[in-house]
């Protein structure tokens, strides 16, 4: 992933895990796996970033981009544990919902109030 991404290492690591939920990561003994899309991802950060983007203004445009966000029990289980996690956690998705749901609104609320700003800013 990294030579791929011809980012530093410690930058690399560090949007792994601060953008986590947009990272669908599969671990294998002491291995994380990521799909090629994580690229595109990490790409698309690396843009923001060069536009001086701060990281939680990074999370609201991958939201509305239309990042896929994935749960935690999705990234670290294998494929075949995933039915018995979502089976014996069923709180958990109804929290992830609500922390999409939250997050939507959030930067739908964001967008209102810089599109009012940008009102007053051409008046």
């Amino acid at each position: 992933m990294i030579n791929l991404s011809k980012l530093p290492p410690t930058t690399v690591k560090r949007w792994l895990e601060y953008f986590s939920y947009f990272v669908p990561g599969t671990r294998q003994g002491d291995q994380v796996l990521y799909p090629y899309e994580t690229l595109k991802l990490l790409k698309r950060i690396s843009e923001l970033r060069m536009e001086r983007y701060h990281l939680s203004t990074i999370v609201r445009l991958l939201i509305e981009e239309g990042f896929p966000m994935y749960g935690k029990a999705e990234q670290e289980a294998p494929a075949s544990e995933r039915t018995e996690i979502d089976a014996a956690e069923s709180p958990q998705p109804d929290r992830q919902q609500q922390l999409v749901a939250s997050l939507s609104s959030l930067a739908s609320e964001l967008v209102r109030i810089a599109d009012h700003l940008n009102h007053w800013k051409v008046q």
